[in-house]
């Protein structure tokens, strides 16, 4: 008896793995009698679990920026007032006088010239740092070990993608590399690998004590002067940036010049909010955000709406099954069995799609992004949450309907009569449509925004000037290379196709990040006016076609321009300048280097017109060594750009032989500025396109299942003389009015992000109503074939079948 009662403890186990091989059974056969719902259903949740995986991974990757260093919560980057360069001296200063910071470093970036292994050689830029570097920063070495690489002189640690670069896949550990032409080498003593998270990047790293060693005018820099270098700093754990603003107020009034009055606000910036404040684009990062939900609402709402609908079509069954003794229990596992295993198999497909998207994901967004969820256990945990909330709802929600149904209700193949029956399902057509036409319109906007900035006058010449990028750096003999830049400077000025040639620095679209503080002569304000400033040669202004609004603009001639300088209407508004007249301006300090106002240019677009125009200051330059030039911009005549530029490419070709030249036309860097938005409209674009046919799906089964049922209705319809376009209106205007409704919804949500989107931009495009009713018209066009592609077969089938139909 004992042994009886054993068994029958048993029983529940196997009565329930038995019910879940009948659930499973009975979940196959449906299947085999469904598989175009089956496949709707699986495909859908699929697409749109792999779209919310690519973007959650690109916004991951964004908000856990530099949270790899185990000091993470303790560095910080100094500020120097507005810039973000801070004096030389600093730092050292800092870890003298101030016992709260425990530990820094300073980065210097600015020099780049060829290294070369063998018969490999390309300009790159060194990094010179303290030796604290790799104490502070916690970068993962692949070869050698963070103590101390870079201690012994003309030690080097590199990054693995320069040393794939340099090395292939050879060890890198003891390699050298040769600095210029010259017999100095350095030695590779470790490799990391960078995470592409990472705000602080490099390819080759060494110690300001190489640095000087290579490069001894930098030791001349590092004054409280000149603001070069990039300078972090680590906390002791439990100090706030704020404990120490007063020994920082200290510092500058002890040490900046002049001393005692220089009043910069040295300010700390945490790691943690660096890559938000400094890098990141947090529109689109929110842009992102509402697209992967909005996809993933899409979606689930879809399957949720599919599987209600097929509650319509299998009620007799339960009525069946409720006349033959099943319990409310038997039937909600039944349907909760059949919901899982379908929102696992589109969860697998779903990773699936990802992976092999994934790349070309990746190329569209210039990122490194890999899913690696056992390294990152919210990617193991973000899958599960979606099956376990699909599974459930989409299991539960029918399972009320069919438990709470009336028997006999069911064994008729009711449900619900009237319009409860159809209410769920239509306002969730609402909710897909809404977001869908709220993508759609975002798309239009961000186009005609991207557009608009490509289009806009940037106020210089686009069309007939032609920058050739100088590369002295692959070139031994600089003396021999800075007078054929020379020669070939002059040989175009003489050219009958040539209006005029300039040397610069810098070039529409790519003005470095240099400031510094200017104090005009003969103001009464103490102020100093912040002004980022570039270095240019003779006739860069004429070159360029950039208006000249008063004075001149360094055009040649028999004129002395030694210090001179050349405002853009923007700083001439801030310095309260009308005209140019030879005001004085001196540069760092009221003591400081003279510039005199010779002119004032308007305010061309020297950066994307998304910005805001900043003061500029243009300093003229002249340069007995050429190779110290940045680029040779040549204005060619109208219409004859084309052969200018194969003239100059001969030109090249005989001073230069093998030596392969960058040749754009002026507007190519400045396009450059609107790569992102490029992008985003990209990703809009296309997760638009994705919203509209998972909702389409949804709409396309839906509609077949309610033709179904209307069967009988529409036979009789056509009996009693309804001709078929009579049936086409009645059958689409019960879907069409919900995609209305959802049009109407859709426009003051997507009018306000808009309009918030549009906020950031100092060129901003008009939001007109064109957009949304473009964006209406798409959707309900599409919603209209999609319906009447079902509507066309119920109205055009014979009416006779469906009356004999039972």
């Amino acid at each position: 008896m004992k042994i009886v009662i054993e068994m029958k403890k048993a029983n529940p186990n196997r009565n329930l793995y038995t019910m879940l091989r009948h659930n499973l059974k009975l979940f196959f056969r449906n299947i085999k009698h469904n598989k175009g719902s089956f496949m709707i259903n699986t495909f859908g949740l699929g697409i749109g679990i792999a779209s919310f995986l690519l973007l959650t991974l690109y916004v991951h990757n964004d908000l856990t920026y530099n949270r790899f260093h185990d000091n993470y919560d303790n560095i910080y980057r100094i500020r120097d007032g507005e810039t973000v360069q801070t004096k030389g001296p600093l730092l050292p200063k800092l870890m003298e006088e101030v016992p709260e910071v425990v530990n820094g470093t300073r980065i210097f970036d600015w020099e780049g010239f060829r290294i070369s292994h063998g018969d490999k050689a390309f300009q790159e830029n060194i990094h010179y740092v303290d030796q604290s570097f790799f104490s502070i920063f916690s970068f993962p070495f692949t070869e050698g070990s963070d103590r101390n690489p870079i201690q012994e002189k003309y030690s080097v640690v590199i990054s693995t993608d320069f040393a794939k670069k340099y090395f292939g896949n050879e060890p890198a550990i003891g390699k050298k590399l040769q600095i210029k032409f010259e017999e100095v080498f350095l030695e590779v003593k470790g490799v990391v690998d960078i995470p592409s998270n990472s705000s602080i990047k490099f390819d080759i790293v060494s110690s300001y004590e190489t640095g000087e060693e290579i490069s001894p005018w930098i030791k001349g820099i590092h004054d409280w002067y000149n603001t070069f270098s990039i300078s972090y700093v680590q906390l002791k754990d439990g100090i706030a940036p704020e404990a120490i603003d007063e020994k920082l107020k200290q510092i500058v009034k002890e040490n900046y010049l002049p001393v005692g009055q220089n009043e910069t606000d040295l300010n700390l910036l945490p790691l943690q909010a660096y890559h938000s404040t400094e890098e990141s684009n947090q529109t689109l990062i929110v842009i992102l955000c509402i697209i992967a939900l909005g996809i993933i609402s899409i979606a689930i709402v879809n399957f949720i709406n599919l599987t209600i609908n097929s509650v319509q079509s299998r009620v007799k069954e339960i009525g069946i099954k409720k006349v033959h003794g099943a319990s409310g229990s038997d039937i909600i596992g039944q349907i909760l069995t059949e919901s899982f295993v379908v929102s696992f198999i589109a969860l697998l497909l779903g990773l699936m799609l990802m992976g092999l998207f994934l790349p070309t994901f990746n190329t569209l967004n210039d990122t490194s992004l890999q899913f690696t969820p056992f390294e990152k256990p919210v990617f193991i945990w973000i899958p599960l949450i979606i099956w376990a909330v699909v599974g459930g709802l989409s299991g539960l929600i029918p399972s009320l309907f069919w438990t709470k149904g009336k028997l006999t209700e069911s064994l008729k193949g009711n449900v619900f009569s009237g319009l409860r029956s159809s209410s769920g399902s239509h306002s969730l057509i609402v909710i897909q449509f809404a977001i869908a036409i709220i993508l759609i319109s975002g798309t239009l906007l961000v186009r005609k925004q991207v557009q608009g900035m490509l289009e806009k006058d940037p106020l210089f010449d686009t069309e007939n000037v032609i920058i050739t990028e100088l590369q002295p750096w692959q070139f031994p003999n600089m003396e021999n290379t800075g007078n054929n830049y020379e020669r070939i400077a002059k040989e175009l000025e003489e050219s009958p196709m040539v209006e005029s040639v300039s040397f610069s620095q810098c070039i529409p679209g790519y003005y470095s990040e240099n400031y510094n503080v200017f104090f005009p002569q003969g103001k009464n304000s103490e102020e100093s006016i912040h002004l980022r400033k570039a270095y240019v040669g003779a006739n860069y202004f004429k070159t360029f076609g950039i208006q000249q609004l008063s004075g001149n603009g360094f055009e040649k001639g028999n004129i002395n321009y030694e210090n001179a300088i050349v405002l853009n209407k923007a700083a001439a508004q801030k310095l309260g300048f009308n005209e140019a007249n030879g005001q004085i301006l001196n540069e760092s300090s009221k003591q400081g280097d003279i510039r005199k106002v010779v002119g004032i240019v308007d305010n061309f677009s020297y950066q994307g017109v998304q910005h805001q125009a900043q003061p500029l200051i243009h300093i003229f330059s002249e340069q007995e060594d050429y190779t110290n030039w940045g680029f040779l911009s040549i204005k060619a005549k109208e219409g004859a750009s084309l052969q200018m530029l194969e003239q100059l490419k001969q030109k090249w070709k005989s001073a230069f032989s093998g030596i392969e030249p960058k040749f754009y036309f002026a507007d190519e860097k400045l396009n450059e500025q609107y790569k992102e938005y490029v992008q985003i409209n990209t990703l809009v674009a296309w997760f638009s396109i994705l919203a509209v046919l998972l909702s389409c799906m949804g709409l396309f089964a839906l509609a077949s299942n309610s033709m179904a049922k209307r069967t009988k209705e529409i036979g009789i319809r056509k009996v009693n003389g309804a001709t078929i376009s009579e049936i086409l209106l009645l059958l689409n205007k019960d879907f069409l009015k919900w995609v209305v409704l959802a049009f109407f919804i859709a426009i003051p949500i997507s009018w306000y992000a808009m309009k918030s989107w549009l906020e950031g931009f100092a060129f901003k495009t008009e939001i007109n109503w064109t957009i949304f009713l473009l964006a209406g018209i798409v959707a309900i066009g599409i919603a209209i074939l999609t319906v009447s592609w079902q509507s066309l077969k119920a109205a055009t089938a014979n009416p006779i079948q469906a009356l004999k139909d039972e």
